[in-house]
């Protein structure tokens, strides 16, 4: 298996992810958890990694995705304070039975998967034509009016010199003695 461009087997993985770090293997130091679940073997097996969030370092890799086996670790952890984690059911229970003293929350990107369900379900509730704009009618005229009047500036602006670096090429002067005068290079002609 190729990962990040090496010839990596998933055993070289686990093996790497088990080392213990030894700052966040004792046990009375770790306060914030990190709990989710592991695929490999093309996502037929599963297990669960945790990871010490506040040494951003992982912990331990356990070899399945059971209530008990996280539950079991948990209660060999009493400093912990926090367990983030995600929607799943399995994780949750572990948690409130493994360390009820410490409080659960949703990791980062469930919590994101939350607020997008939840602004999806608005939206479907009260339909899109009841969101009131950021801005304005008055503000959308007043914008669209003043992107169209420098476009046309714009393209004025670059007709006039278009003009200007055609007449000097009538004139017989070169390309060169042309850039030289104007200071425009020769590419800005053909985009004219």
């Amino acid at each position: 298996m190729h990962r990040l461009g090496m010839p990596v087997s998933d055993d070289t993985i686990l093996r790497q992810l088990k080392r213990k770090n030894p700052a966040s293997m004792q046990k009375d130091n770790i306060r914030v958890v990190g709990i989710d679940d592991r695929s490999w073997r093309h996502s037929s097996r599963y297990g669960t990694i945790m990871v010490d969030l506040e040494h951003h370092s992982v912990i331990e890799v356990l070899d399945d995705r059971s209530v008990e086996s996280a539950k079991a670790w948990l209660q060999e952890r009493p400093t912990i304070e926090v367990v983030s984690r995600d929607r799943c059911g399995l994780y949750a229970q572990a948690a409130r039975e493994g360390a009820p003293q410490g409080r659960q929350m949703a990791d980062r990107f469930h919590l994101v998967q939350n607020l997008r369900a939840a602004i999806k379900e608005q939206m479907s509730v009260y339909g899109h034509a009841h969101v009131r704009p950021i801005l304005s009618e008055d503000a959308i005229t007043s914008a669209t009016a003043q992107h169209r009047r420098a476009r046309l500036a714009h393209r004025q602006s670059r007709q006039e010199i278009f003009e200007t670096l055609q007449a000097l090429r009538q004139q017989g002067l070169t390309y060169s003695e042309i850039a030289r005068r104007t200071g425009y290079e020769r590419p800005i002609w053909s985009a004219c």
